[in-house]
């Protein structure tokens, strides 16, 4: 099988780093249902939303952004964030081919790593989302305003159909934590259909 470029990845990445100021712009739910799939995420977070980089200027279909209340307040933290994004792939991946592509997705994760100032600290590690196979992995890169964060990332495929989580905190600041319980929560509950 030939090893494909993953192009998809990056602009999710690109849309985490450059997040800009964060709005709190919905309810306290704690779940959250739309474009197919639903997942639980802690009460005391908020849908976000970007005033700078948004889903348009990426190539994902949809964006979602959720973060705790207090940062979506607070301008200065607005690395404090989970996404998640869907993708259409040029080519399909299944439990089955996830192994023959991990190469150039992990060239990918790395290759923009980088390209933000940071690098990739762990993975590919494999996971599974909603039923769905895929990798984790830990990079770090700085935000816009130059701030070093650092990312657990989840990407899983259904087919054709990419689902990335980008759960980024700002390195030092004192949201880590409760991002990384975040986002153990979204991938604990997540389900498509």
């Amino acid at each position: 099988m030939s090893r494909r470029r993953f192009h998809p990845l990056v602009s999710v990445l690109a849309l985490a780093v450059l997040v800009g100021a964060l709005a709190g712009c919905g309810s306290s739910d704690r779940e959250y249902k739309g474009h197919g799939i639903s997942f639980r995420y802690p009460r005391n977070w908020a849908p976000a939303e970007s005033r700078g980089v948004n889903a348009k200027t990426s190539s994902g279909l949809w964006t979602e952004m959720f973060s705790p209340t207090a940062a979506a307040k607070d301008p200065g933290t607005t690395a404090d964030i989970a996404f998640i994004t869907e993708f259409r792939t040029s080519f399909a991946i299944s439990k089955e081919s996830l192994a023959a592509n991990s190469g150039s997705i992990s060239a990918s994760v790395a290759r923009f790593a980088r390209q933000a100032g940071g690098s990739l600290l762990a993975g590919p590690t494999e996971v599974t989302m909603g039923g769905l196979p895929g990798y984790e992995f830990r990079i770090s890169a700085k935000t816009i305003r130059g701030r070093s964060s650092a990312s657990r990332l989840v990407i899983v495929w259904k087919g054709a159909t990419e689902y990335s989580l980008n759960c980024q905190h700002l390195v030092g600041g004192t949201r880590a934590a409760e991002i990384e319980r975040g986002c153990k929560m979204i991938v604990g509950s997540f389900k498509v259909g």
